[in-house]
């Protein structure tokens, strides 16, 4: 059974609309179990399940004679993207109610910032009417060009939870698993808690963020005595910063070592045995903080090279965001 909020009958006649019969079906690693049944949805066209992951709006697949049809996530308003692809937003049912008032009731930070993945944006506003139901005063960002919705954020985007950050005492995450609270604790410096609809539960991160912080400056130290580096630049539509790509170059061979650009559409750390010391992402910001143990040598975001070569301060460490594309 889907458990999320899909309009089918829309999607099919914008399909017709459009004059497409062959649609390729891109969903997210957290959907794909249930792909056969979003294919059953769509069987009076020729569907296509696409094995190839996906891990946002910015990791599209399109091909010149068929429709994408992307669910789970937002299109990212600064993107010009093809056009045959459709993104249908999937929107989960889960009930925030329980938990946001276990929140309420035993947290006590009084200005507090709402956050939230796409698939729980909808319920942002009911939390933040329950938590100022118990005095809180709620702040919820709007977030740069690359956010569609208020409160939220990307995993590579949090200009919405960084907007509010000198406002609040605290943020609240809706949604599941680490990585996006993290992001947020990481980059506005504001303890941060996971709201899970699911399991009922409140979850701090600070305790991640401790861990994280301590790998990040590991990976750093390391890269100080390297000679040579590799600059993974993205090819993906919604990763690819060449220009900041070139800008790192430059740094590395102004301070006296080389630099090679090694271009990439799928980033598996396997293959990745360039004769280099280093490689500095400039891709998703993902690969270098969940597949860093994978790959051979370390893996540095550009703000950490700059912190390597001294360029930067250490206390000018930050997660790495992407804001625009070239």
């Amino acid at each position: 059974m889907i458990q999320y909020s899909v309009d089918f009958a829309a999607l099919t006649e914008e399909i017709k609309k459009r004059g497409y019969e062959r649609v390729l079906l891109q969903l997210p690693e957290g959907l794909t179990v249930q792909a056969t049944e979003f294919a059953e949805q769509l069987s009076e066209f020729e569907v296509y399940i696409s094995s190839t992951p996906t891990y946002g709006a910015c990791d599209i697949e399109v091909y010149p004679d068929m429709l994408t049809v992307h669910i789970g996530h937002s299109p990212i308003p600064n993107i010009k993207y093809p056009d045959n692809i459709i993104f249908v937003e999937a929107f989960s049912d889960a009930s925030f109610t329980a938990v946001a008032e276990l929140f309420a009731s035993f947290h006590d930070c009084e200005n507090v910032g709402i956050v939230a993945s796409v698939q729980h944006i909808k319920k942002i506003q009911n939390v933040k009417k329950i938590l100022e139901s118990h005095g809180k005063k709620v702040m919820i960002g709007r977030g740069d060009s690359r956010i569609t919705y208020p409160g939220q954020v990307l995993g590579c985007n949090f200009s919405a939870a960084r907007e509010v950050a000198d406002e609040v005492d605290c943020f609240a995450f809706l949604g599941t698993g680490v990585f996006h609270a993290l992001g947020v604790r990481v980059s506005t410096g504001k303890s941060t808690f996971i709201l899970d609809p699911y399991s009922g539960t409140i979850t701090d991160v600070e305790s991640d963020t401790d861990r994280f912080v301590r790998q990040r400056f590991g990976a750093i130290v390391k890269a100080q005595e390297a000679d040579t580096f590799g600059i993974i630049v993205g090819a993906k539509i919604g990763q690819r910063r060449r220009a900041l790509a070139r800008a790192m170059k430059n740094m590395i061979e102004d301070a006296g070592k080389k630099a090679y650009l090694i271009y990439s559409d799928i980033t598996s750390p396997e293959r990745f045995y360039y004769a280099v010391d280093v490689f500095v992402n400039t891709s998703c910001p993902r690969i270098a903080y969940d597949d860093y143990l994978r790959f051979p040598k370390p893996v540095l975001t550009p703000i950490e090279l700059q912190i390597a070569l001294k360029y930067k301060l250490w206390e000018n460490f930050r997660f790495d965001e992407i804001v625009e594309v070239d």
